[in-house]
């Protein structure tokens, strides 16, 4: 994604709420824990960037810093406090074993259990958190799939989604899940053939 440019328009604001807005609108997943960006406000962005350099004026003043880094083929960045070592992803999951793709297998069943959310022509960035009792909640499309029925219909279906055990303590969250459309022209290319697939968890 480095060198492509986007249009921003982000006002100061709450920092989380800035990072979702950001999120939105680079695809770009967004690693922190929520007592980072507690208290901090963005600074505004508007104009034309590429998303390091949007980000970096985002963070301008808040005390903290961003770090890309990538978990399977979703590119994200991990928020530090500047001057202290940034948190390490691959051992968040290291020590999560396979929990993030249980996750990840019972959302993509809960979206292929539905005609209007089953993948295959549409693209979302999804990011949500698992409560103690496994539970999926707090969960948010950072962007519109393009169908405000489907958005709505996604949001009910992974917020019915219950793990059978809680997650590890110490497991990194919020997590995010990126899906993707299938290739135009491929013979799995119809609707909901993609659930044959899994997607991107990070």
């Amino acid at each position: 994604m480095t060198g492509q440019f986007f249009r921003f328009d982000i006002p100061a604001q709450p920092l989380a709420a800035a990072l979702n807005h950001y999120a939105s609108i680079t695809e770009r997943a967004a690693l922190f824990r929520s007592e980072v960006v507690a208290g901090r406000t963005s600074a505004a962005v508007s104009g034309r960037y590429t998303p390091e350099a949007a980000l970096a004026m985002l963070l301008e003043g808040t005390g903290l810093v961003a770090e890309r880094t990538r978990t399977g083929p979703v590119e994200a960045f991990a928020l530090k406090v500047l001057g202290q070592p940034a948190p390490s992803v691959q051992a968040a999951w290291a020590g999560a074993g396979d929990y993030p793709g249980l996750v990840q297998a019972r959302l993509w069943q809960a979206l292929c259990g539905g005609i209007g959310t089953a993948p295959g022509r549409y693209r979302a960035l999804l990011r949500f958190h698992v409560d103690a009792a496994g539970g999926v909640h707090r969960v948010q499309l950072l962007g519109s799939t393009g169908d405000t029925g489907r958005d709505t219909a996604m949001l009910e279906a992974l917020g019915r989604v219950r793990m059978d055990a809680p997650p590890p303590a110490g497991m990194l969250q919020p997590m995010t899940m990126l899906i993707l459309p299938s290739e135009r022209g491929s013979p799995d290319a119809a609707p909901g053939s993609a659930c044959a697939r899994n997607g991107a968890a990070s």
